[in-house]
């Protein structure tokens, strides 16, 4: 292999470099006074560059190198190579993942006992002499504090398991939460610094995680807070930090890693409360030796035609194209564009002629609860692998052909639970208390003529729920809480619930004074709501449907209402979607609301994650966060 050209792009390892010059024809790119005129000289013999996590492949060197073909980094950050450039010319690139784990989450629990135990500042006490003349100051206990991890992947657990064997409880903020994990999780930077004492940053840098942790965070973590970087240093507001840490907003901070680097804020060498160190988190000679020979590994794996031993995730490295059925949110379309290349299909003018055209090339559908993807969608994309639904209700995907066709789907449980339990009390509230007609009456200027008329309790007052799962569940814990009654309709009985249980919707209606639906729409279930239903529930009763709108007969309902054979309806879905009845519009014992059950930011946040998290798990051959097939 003497003849293959490697770019070497800064001095890294006395022994990766050596390793390398006895198997390869090495160019030192460093020691070139003019490096422009060196690249351009040996352009035609450089097929792979090595790079670090200060020197990578730009686009602009990429472009200069026509024959380069794989990019193998001595480091497990791949911030500094321009992914996108590579995956377009089809260069292969690798890191050097697991290897550096121990080392870097060793450091972490290091720079934590250093800074709250005032390491290096005793040993400069004990240098200076100062010990004769008196004790050294009380430092602070590291043992039992609450660790926050920005990230929980390998580093984010090694130090989890590290630091709790000082008794520390965990915690962590990511993407989305990890269901394999005992540690409390929070939805936020902010709130997990709000909740921790030692916050550790140790997630890849990204644009999405570029100053992470800002002002607010630091503020949130305090004056008695201990901020650890052993992440990258753009993860931190340098100059945020610095005021945090002279002003006193901040208690201390250990820092591995800067914004500029080498350079380091010289207003942090006088202060006492910080440990600086030089970007040491993988630097011990066994770990150095380690990722130096998945370097020359993976080399020479790519150079022999043999599978590379740590490749970057399919993920990161293919054009995957991911067809989007409407406008969802913003978040969610940023991430996706951000990973994929992501086709809109509620932008073409065309869809058929749009979904034809794009055939070849969509590997991925994201749904919605109200566009999913049907037979003649399925059928039409011979390339179709997973379609990933941005909702907990997956009726509108045909999944039998999905099945069929071995589609796999996924959808958002579990993460809107609590969203869609808390709006189906507050419809019950509204209409009981006429919440949305006594704020029209105050708007209206009425109050000032009369008090409004009274309204109904909701505290007692039994409650029925037709499905009994997640969201069902939640809604009884909720109820419960308003001493009501809990009695529900399902398939089957539940023998883990105290619950009194009804074999029929017809019987249910007829023991409770509020119907709740909170099923899954299925062909069972469509108008499991029905005229009979209605009557049962009588004129004093009220229905509320957080489920789907063809759960309930809707011409039926409005006659029901409108009769007064109904008490009243809370309504955030409807049967034809965005039209709802007209005649609903003039009265005063129903609320309407627009689909809402789900749009919290964070639940929407939550839902957009796991949507991007099922993607990323699927084309990196992982398992799947939330599969339904």
């Amino acid at each position: 292999m003497e003849s293959i050209g490697v770019l070497m792009l800064n001095p890294m390892n006395s022994y990766l470099e050596q390793e390398l010059q006895r198997r390869y024809n090495l160019f030192k790119l460093w020691t070139a006074p003019q490096k422009p005129q060196f690249i351009k000289e040996h352009a035609d013999s450089i097929r792979a560059v090595v790079g670090s996590y200060t020197a990578g492949a730009d686009a602009e060197l990429i472009e200069a190198l026509p024959r380069l073909e794989i990019v193998s980094s001595f480091s497990v950050g791949v911030d500094k190579i321009d992914l996108a450039k590579c995956r377009e010319k089809g260069i292969r690139v690798t890191y050097t993942p697991d290897v550096l784990t121990e080392d870097v989450a060793d450091l972490a629990i290091g720079l934590m006992l250093a800074v709250l135990r005032r390491l290096c500042e005793s040993d400069r006490y004990v240098r200076s002499g100062k010990w004769k003349k008196g004790d050294y100051k009380l430092t602070t206990k590291f043992s039992g504090k609450t660790v926050g991890l920005i990230g929980l992947g390998r580093i984010g657990m090694a130090v989890a398991k590290r630091a709790e064997a000082f008794n520390c409880p965990i915690c962590y903020y990511s993407r989305t939460e990890k269901s394999d994990t005992k540690y409390k999780y929070y939805p936020s930077v902010v709130e997990l610094a709000s909740n921790c004492q030692i916050l550790v940053v140790a997630c890849p840098l990204t644009e999405e995680t570029r100053h992470i942790v800002n002002s607010e965070v630091m503020n949130a973590l305090g004056p008695k807070g201990v901020l650890i970087n052993i992440g990258r240093g753009p993860h931190v507001d340098e100059p945020e930090l610095v005021s945090a840490l002279i002003e006193g907003r901040l208690g201390g901070a250990g820092l591995d890693v800067y914004e500029h680097e080498p350079e380091v804020p010289e207003e942090l060498f006088g202060l006492e409360n910080v440990v600086l160190l030089p970007h040491v988190g993988s630097a011990t000679v066994e770990t150095r030796k380690d990722m130096a020979d998945l370097v020359l590994g993976n080399l020479e794996a790519h150079f022999s035609n043999k599978p590379l031993l740590t490749p970057m995730p399919k993920s990161l490295m293919e054009s995957i194209d991911v067809l989007m059925l409407c406008p969802m949110i913003s978040y969610l379309e940023q991430e996706l564009q951000r990973r994929f290349n992501v086709l809109k299909l509620w932008t073409a003018p065309e869809k058929s002629r749009f979904i034809k055209d794009n055939s070849a090339t969509i590997r991925a559908i994201v749904a919605d609860g109200s566009h999913g993807a049907d037979a003649k969608m399925i059928e039409a994309l011979p390339r179709l692998e997973i379609v990933s639904s941005n909702s907990v209700g997956v009726d509108k995907i045909d999944v039998k052909k999905c099945r069929e066709k071995g589609v796999r789907v996924t959808y958002t449980p579990d993460v809107l639970t609590d969203e869609v339990a808390d709006l189906a009390i507050g419809l019950i509230l509204a209409v009981l208390r006429r919440l949305c007609e006594s704020d029209r009456y105050v708007r209206s200027g009425k109050w000032k003529k009369g008090d409004f008329r009274l309204t109904t309790k909701f505290t007692g007052k039994t409650v029925g729920i037709i499905g009994l799962g997640r969201i069902g569940m939640a809604i009884a814990k909720r109820a419960e809480a308003f001493n009501c009654p809990i009695c529900y309709y399902s398939r089957t009985e539940k023998p883990d619930t105290k619950y009194k249980y009804y074999p029929s919707v017809l019987e249910l209606a007829s023991n409770c004074q509020i119907l709740v639906v909170a099923c899954s729409l299925t062909a069972e279930t469509r108008h499991i709501v029905n005229r009979e239903v209605m009557n049962a529930l009588g004129p004093k009763g009220v229905l509320i449907n957080i489920g789907r709108g063809p759960h309930v007969d809707e011409p039926e309902l409005v006659s029901a209402l409108v009769e007064g054979r109904l008490g009243g309806a809370g309504l955030d879905v409807y049967e034809h979607e965005p039209e709802v009845p007209e005649e609903l519009f003039g009265l005063e014992n129903v609320v309407l609301l627009p689909h809402v059950g789900t749009a919290t930011v964070e639940t929407r946040k939550a839902m957009a994650d796991l949507v991007v998290g099922n993607l990323e798990a699927h084309f990196s051959n992982k398992p799947l966060l939330t599969p339904l097939l």
